[in-house]
């Protein structure tokens, strides 16, 4: 009985770990859906990303420096439907998530990261903070906050 209590112990010793490890590939991969669903106008993919509730927040400073703040899914829905519904081609971007941290504690988890965009305009960066929520056991966007161009901004705010 002891030997199998000591046999449990170890194995679960080893699996454990491996469980954060595919949450956290699992939080990633949303996190890179999200944004690529966006700019290629794949609204399901996108959508998909997202928590469908009435608590989601979206702050973010945007390309042209405009900054945007929007409560709920059915305002955020509205807010991008012309993202979707556009004519012209989406452009081609290329998406790299870099520097991540990650607290995951539960259900919930806080997620710090860089991320760098390469499009027809040129370089973006930013400063990425998301709050996902595990519902119906998939990782959902359920807060989001990016800086973007933060050396552009702290260079004019220098002058």
């Amino acid at each position: 009985m002891k030997k199998l209590l000591i046999l449990c112990v170890v194995m679960a010793g080893t699996v454990l770990p491996g469980w954060g490890q595919n949450d956290q590939v699992a939080i990633k991969k949303v996190l890179y859906d999200e944004t690529e669903g966006f700019f290629k106008r794949d609204k399901e993919k996108w959508a998909d990303c997202w928590a469908h509730t009435p608590y989601i927040y979206f702050a973010a400073n945007l390309y042209g420096g405009d900054f945007t703040l929007i409560k709920g899914w059915d305002n955020m829905e509205k807010q991008f439907k012309s993202q979707f519904n556009s004519s012209r081609p989406a452009d081609s971007v290329s998406i790299y998530n870099t520097n991540y941290e990650i607290h995951q504690n539960g259900k919930m988890a806080f997620v710090w990261y860089d991320q760098m965009l390469i499009d027809s305009h040129g370089k973006t960066t930013s400063k990425e903070s998301r709050v996902v929520e595990k519902i119906g056991g998939k990782w959902k966007i359920i807060h989001v906050c990016a800086l973007t161009n933060l050396n552009n901004q702290t260079a004019q705010s220098g002058k």
